[in-house]
């Protein structure tokens, strides 16, 4: 009975050492070929049995099928048609196809045994992955976004009879960029037509009960301006407006270049005269400085904290030097904070040939603050001669005037409610502008010459 019993047993240990050996064998020689295994799916495309130059293809031209898709984005009650190719969207086939020709290739030998001799193993029903064009698919999103959106309105303040009135705030809505762009491409994987893009509510920033407790003046100052000059006027009280009724709440920055914007002709900027490298030169947007500057002053009498501040390059006619603020959009810009424990808000006025700049809190708020300035020091200007041929010998021209150049120190005195004091410093230098002289030649031409004086003390 034993030795029955053992020979059946090495029956069975020869035919399974004849089955392993052939399963080796036909699984090289499965591996040496370029074949893909059987029963191997990509997103229900079969392709078992196939070369994998057949499989190539088979995979490319189910992909340029998917690339043409149609697909549906609704938002609100707006929809918008494309293709999944549109969308920046398709399918990896090169990649969905090395990973089918990889089944039974890699692995353990009996994983691979496997997935050649029968219908079973790990990762025959292949899903191919999203390729995303991140740029075109935004490109669409923002064209969404620019139909849909509605921006949310802050409170903001004003004057009506002299007492401050609430503006109300109101909410928006707006395209949720991010899940959107994730809702079209988990639909372009399912299979979807018809993708419904998420839409989120747009908050206020300051509501009208943030601006309740603004209840008195903190400060106030007036510039001067000649309102006969067209461009310059359109220009301040277009900043102007833009700025006039902001509320701060505490710790929250005010950036002008960030309220009033570019300044573009087509936003209602015109051209006017600014300093250019020292010089006053015709550009857009000259104005916007002297609204930026009173609102500088205005903000240092209220005792607000200065974050950014840069005087022009030359004197200004409308405010002391060191009183004065520039901005140029992408370069300088005008920055406080509201340091106050309340909110505060900006009113500003254009009337006649003034432009005044009022700050309005709390009235817990309210500072002692003294701002004086150190000696002027003054930089003479220096001049230039040059030769000009088209003058008679002698002869003189002045080509461009020259104007001193200044340095100050701007310092305010802060005075707290509990006595405490603090002081701080606002330094500024304005640079001299040459006096340039022409001259007619002369047998005997002088060289050219320049005065460059010490800095004096201007009395």
């Amino acid at each position: 009975m034993k030795t029955k019993l053992v020979r059946f047993v090495a029956g069975l240990a020869v035919v399974a050492v004849v089955l392993a050996v052939a399963a080796f064998g036909i699984t090289s020689h499965f591996a040496a070929g370029d074949r893909i295994c059987g029963w191997v799916r990509v997103n229900g495309v079969d392709l078992g049995g196939l070369h994998r130059d057949q499989a190539e293809r088979v995979l490319q031209s189910w992909a340029a099928k998917q690339a043409r898709r149609e697909i549906t984005l609704t938002a609100m009650d707006r929809r918008w048609r494309g293709t999944l190719a549109g969308l920046g969207l398709g399918a990896d086939w090169r990649d969905a196809a090395d990973r089918a020709y990889a089944i039974g290739r890699a692995g353990g030998l009996v994983s691979r045994a496997v997935c050649v001799l029968t219908p079973g193993g790990r990762g025959k029903h292949i899903a191919a992955r999203l390729l995303i064009d991140r740029r075109r698919l935004q490109r669409t999103l923002l064209k969404v976004a620019a139909a849909i959106n509605v921006a949310h309105k802050d409170a903001r303040i004003g004057l009506v009879d002299s007492r401050i009135e609430i503006k109300q705030d109101s909410c928006g809505i707006k395209l949720d960029d991010a899940r959107a762009a994730s809702v079209i491409c988990a639909a372009a994987r399912s299979g979807e037509n018809v993708v419904q893009l998420p839409v989120v509510v747009d908050m206020p920033d300051v509501t009208a009960q943030d601006a309740a407790g603004i209840d008195t003046l903190l400060s106030s100052f007036t510039t001067s301006f000649n309102a006969g000059l067209r461009g310059r006027t359109q220009n301040l009280t277009l900043a102007a407006r833009c700025i006039d009724g902001t509320v701060l709440k505490p710790g929250r920055e005010f950036s002008c270049n960030a309220a009033v914007g570019p300044r573009l002709a087509n936003r209602g900027f015109k051209t006017a005269q600014v300093y250019i490298r020292g010089r006053l030169e015709d550009g857009i947007g000259g104005g916007v400085c002297q609204v930026s500057s009173t609102t500088f002053n205005a903000v240092l009498l209220a005792g607000l904290a200065i974050k950014e501040r840069s005087p022009h390059s030359q004197v200004v006619p409308y405010v002391r030097p060191g009183r004065d603020a520039t901005v140029a959009y992408g370069l300088h810009d005008f920055r406080f904070a509201n340091s106050n424990t309340s909110p505060v808000g900006l009113v500003l006025k254009v009337k006649g040939s003034r432009l005044t700049v009022q700050i309005y809190g709390s009235a817990s708020d309210r500072k002692q603050v003294k701002l004086y300035t150190g000696k002027l020091i003054r930089v003479r200007a220096g001049s230039k001669t040059v030769v000009d041929s088209s003058l008679p010998d002698g002869a003189r021209r002045v080509v461009q005037k020259g104007a001193s150049g200044y340095g100050v120190v701007l310092y305010r005195e802060i005075t707290q409610p509990d006595g405490s004091t603090a002081v701080e410093e606002f330094k500024s230098r304005y640079a001299p502008q040459k006096a340039i002289v022409a001259i007619g030649p002369s047998p005997v031409t002088p060289p050219p010459t320049v005065d460059s004086r010490p800095l004096t003390a201007d009395r």
